[in-house]
């Protein structure tokens, strides 16, 4: 008081009242302001809930005083802020999430109080509120939704609000939740993000491997029980989860499956995956009665029909066309133009980028660009009109705004592309403490000279299928802290991974297939190109596509211009491929392995009925529970009654004497599969597991086993792209293994068997990459388990289980049952054993409580298990791998 008399009485009498007045104005403004701070941070001031009738009585005041004093500067800018406060207030994550439940509310005082990157979450974007309140996902009994909206609007944020909704909604029965993430990646990105975020909940999150079976270790997690112990969201891939409920995992953990989210679920038109993606909803419909969907997908057209075949008229679905975006975005094609001769020989060049798609008219360049450009990649035009150096150049001079993604289709191309941003002006001199982590973590997993250490120095990362998902996390991870300024990468980088980036330059926008290459499909292309411009990244996304002609540009731009469609069944595309087999389903898998999906769905549906005599009578009703075969009958009506046909002659075949129908469902196979192994076992019976010979190079039982599964559709391709060479394909897949689960390096593994006659480390390093990573472990992990099923089924129930783990050494590459839970956790692989040794009195505990043991364990009982250096590494990356660090 003593301030406004001074100040007042300061004033001329003339003047003094509209001084009064003017100053009361503003402190109502200031204390609109300052209900307004409370309530975005606290979500409530002075107990109440619903502050538009607060600020509204503040503003008023102010507009009363402007009114009566003329104060023409001042009204307008309040009628400012009183429309932009209350539209915040309206999109604060209190207002949208108010009066859920106690679980969503604490929640949201979690993220507000922790923030996510570099701020605080207050509020929610338009494609959330839309979501979450406008369309009342929180509140809403719907069975079925699908939620599509374009890359980088928040969609795990939702499914997030989503799982607790459905977490607090089956509480009584301590319901748990799937999510299903299409790649190893990302179900370890997801496993991550989700436990640091639910913890403080107490809602226990849990993964398992996309191993195509159940260890023993996956067993004791699943059937957990206590609050400590009991997992209520759990993380897998679509493939993992089929084969799960097929064994009647949701009995046997005795607690219903209450939500299913289904990420990237355009993935349903996968030629390869697509349909066992979609008949594991259909089953899941079909079986498990509490069970809800959500699925997430970047636009597709027909996301209603998507969720009512889901969920009949208890369906809803959420769609943004593709016109809002988080940030603004530029999608170009970028080319070399000749210049002025240096010499008789070469030219000078410059980079022109035109602009083709834009998220707003004021963004569009009607004259070609010039992009500033360093000449130390390619000093001439000849050098630059090759696709991998112009994307390099490209991504070189885009780099000055920010980091950026260079895509290509192939690991081999990525790594040569990376070379070529090996120069000295992108040099980083010093390493920071993160990249010599990684650089040091990379020398204990792949020898000294392996080419990433190298690139690291020079700010360039590289991401593909030839890497571990170890290494792979780890280069997300420096890219997430701003250490890199290129990661080069396969276009697998696609599937959802977060990147904070400004420029996504494509070398390529084509997958390798087979002997060709393939436009990638429009969904896919969006999706990369929503990484640039994401949401608090504040500049201008910039993506460029790579053309070395003007009829490759013209090319591009047509990619460019293809939009998603209608989301279809593989099923579709897979029976017109194949009509002239359907009339013979029983031989169609050995042409067309992805048929094996549709067959084990028929199969494990007979069983389901009780194999009845009327099947065939009832299999129509079977399949209107998939997507594809109602849009089949609808699309090629005597297609789908050519698919019928040969569907009641395979009926006729399931029906026959002693078929194995139960061990489709335990191993993954057709029935054809099966009866394929059992003409072709030989001697592998029960007595050939042995758990202490199997991986020894004295034995030669693998051998045969790996000649057996050569034989399996279902597996064929991946196991014969490792073979070649002089060895029988059988043998070398094993001795493979054998080195694989003793614990040779990888660095000589590829040299052993992956070198070729050029010598190249690099090239052997990748390809074994591939097969190790992406090819073999998964499948040969999945082939064994079925074997073992197949063959040793007689056996004692505590003999067999004893037998359980032994494809999963297979996967992780461990020689000991104590260090699979290791792996499971996320311990890198040279780590496992010897942590396992070191830690054996506590490996049977549950796996949250090894977890914890883990995450408390000293520094120096690591560098006492591991040594001085490595011990010190691994458990630095470790903690980084699980969100921890």
């Amino acid at each position: 008081q003593e301030f406004e008399k001074n100040y007042l009485v300061s004033k001329n009498p003339m003047e003094a009242k509209a001084a009064a007045l003017e100053l009361i104005a503003l402190y109502h403004l200031a204390k609109a302001a300052e209900i307004f701070a409370q309530y975005i941070t606290d979500g409530v001031v002075d107990g109440n809930y619903q502050i538009h009738q607060l600020l509204d009585t503040h503003f008023d005041r102010v507009l009363a005083v402007c009114d009566h004093t003329q104060m023409l500067e001042l009204e307008p800018l309040t009628r400012l802020l009183a429309a932009c406060s209350a539209q915040m207030v309206e999109n604060s994550i209190w207002t949208v999430t108010r009066a859920v439940n106690s679980r969503v509310t604490q929640f949201v005082r979690i993220l507000v109080d922790r923030g996510r990157g570099d701020h605080s979450l207050f509020d929610v974007l338009p494609p959330q509120r839309r979501t979450l309140a406008e369309k009342g996902l929180l509140g809403s009994s719907r069975r079925a939704v699908v939620v599509s909206l374009p890359t980088s609007s928040g969609k795990t944020l939702i499914a997030q609000f989503r799982i607790l909704q459905a977490l607090n909604q089956f509480e009584y029965e301590r319901g748990w939740v799937a999510y299903l993430a299409p790649t190893r990646t990302l179900v370890n990105q997801v496993t991550r993000q989700f436990r640091r975020d639910f913890e403080p909940l107490n809602i226990l999150v849990e993964q398992v491997s996309p191993a195509l079976e159940v260890d023993n270790i996956e067993m004791r997690l699943l059937q957990g029980h206590g609050k400590d112990q009991e997992f209520r969201v759990l993380v897998t891939t679509p493939e993992k989860m089929d084969l799960m409920l097929r064994q009647g995992w949701e009995e046997k953990i005795g607690r219903p499956l209450t939500l299913v989210v289904v990420d990237e679920a355009h993935n349903i038109q996968s030629d390869r995956r697509g349909l066992k993606l979609e008949l594991l909803l259909a089953t899941i419909n079909k079986e498990c009665q509490r069970a809800q969907f959500l699925l997430l997908t970047p636009f597709i057209a027909n996301a209603r029909e998507v969720a009512r075949w889901l969920g009949g008229q208890n369906s809803d679905d959420v769609s943004l066309a593709l016109d809002w975006q988080p940030n603004d975005r530029v999608i170009s094609i970028v080319q070399a133009e000749k210049g002025d001769p240096l010499n008789q020989t070469s030219f000078d060049y410059t980079l022109k980028l035109e602009t083709v798609h834009t998220t707003r008219n004021t963004l569009t360049v009607d004259n070609l660009l010039t992009l500033p450009i360093k000449k130390d990649i390619a000093r001439t035009y000849s050098k630059v009109t090759n696709q991998s150096t112009l994307a390099a150049v490209a991504a070189q001079s885009l780099k000055e705004r920010g980091p950026v993604i260079v895509m290509h289709a192939r690991p081999d191309w990525v790594w040569s592309l990376a070379d070529k941003l090996k120069v000295n002006s992108n040099n980083k001199g010093t390493p920071s403490e993160k990249i010599k982590l990684v650089q040091a973590f990379l020398e204990l997993e792949f020898g000294t000279n392996f080419p990433l250490i190298d690139l690291l120095s020079y700010g360039i990362g590289v991401h593909h299928a030839g890497l571990s998902d170890d290494v792979r996390s780890l280069m997300e991870w420096l890219f997430d802290k701003s250490e890199l300024d290129y990661l080069v990468a396969t276009t697998t980088i696609a599937q959802g991974v977060n990147f904070p980036v400004t420029g996504v330059v494509m070398a390529s926008h084509q997958y390798p297939d087979k002997n060709k290459s393939i436009d990638m499909p429009p969904e896919d292309f969006w999706n990369i190109a929503g990484r640039a411009g994401r949401i608090g990244q504040g500049s201008l996304g910039v993506v460029v596509l790579a053309a070395s002609t003007n009829e490759h540009a013209e090319r591009l731009k047509r990619f460019i211009n293809r939009q998603a469609g209608d989301l279809n069944s593989a099923l579709i595309n897979m029976a017109n491929e194949a009509q002239d087999y359907l009339a013979n389903l029983g031989g169609i898998v050995y042409r067309y392995p992805e048929w094996s999906s549709f067959l084990q769905y028929l199969a494990h549906t007979y069983r389901q009925m009780g194999k009845p005599e009327s099947f065939i009578d009832q299999v129509e009703q079977v399949l209107r529970g998939t997507l594809g075969f109602e849009k089949l009958r609808f699309q090629n009506p005597s297609l789908a009654n050519k698919l019928l046909l040969g569907i009641q002659g395979y009926a006729e075949y399931m029906k026959g004497p002693n078929q194995p129908l139960k061990l489709v469902d335990s191993t993954g196979f057709s029935l054809q599969s099966i009866n394929t192994v059992l003409t072709n076992k030989g001697q592998i019976g029960s007595s050939s597991w042995n758990k202490d010979t199997l991986f020894s190079n004295s034995d030669y039982t693998l051998q045969e086993m790996m000649g057996v599964l050569l034989k399996v559709p279902e597996l064929r391709d991946n196991l014969k792209d490792v073979t070649g060479g002089s060895l029988p394909d059988g043998q070398k897949l094993a001795l493979i293994i054998k080195d694989w689960v003793n614990g040779e390096s990888v660095s000589d593994i590829a040299i052993r068997y992956f070198m070729n006659d050029e010598g190249d480390i690099t090239k052997a390093m990748t390809k074994c990459g591939q097969n190790l990573f992406g090819k073999l472990t998964q499948t040969a992990s999945w082939g064994l388990g079925a074997l073992l099923s197949i063959t040793a089924s007689d056996l004692p129930e505590e003999e067999f289980k004893s037998l359980n783990n032994l494809p999963s050494k297979v996967y992780y590459g461990v020689n000991e049952d104590s260090a699979i839970s290791l792996r499971l956790l996320g311990i890198p692989r040279t780590a496992a054993v010897k942590m396992a040794t070191e830690m054996n009195e506590v490996l049977d505990q549950p796996l949250p409580t090894i977890r914890r043991q883990l995450m408390d364990m000293p520094e120096d009982k690591w560098k006492q298990t591991l040594g001085e250096q490595a011990g010190k590494t691994y458990r630095k990356v470790w903690r980084v791998l699980e969100g921890l660090e």
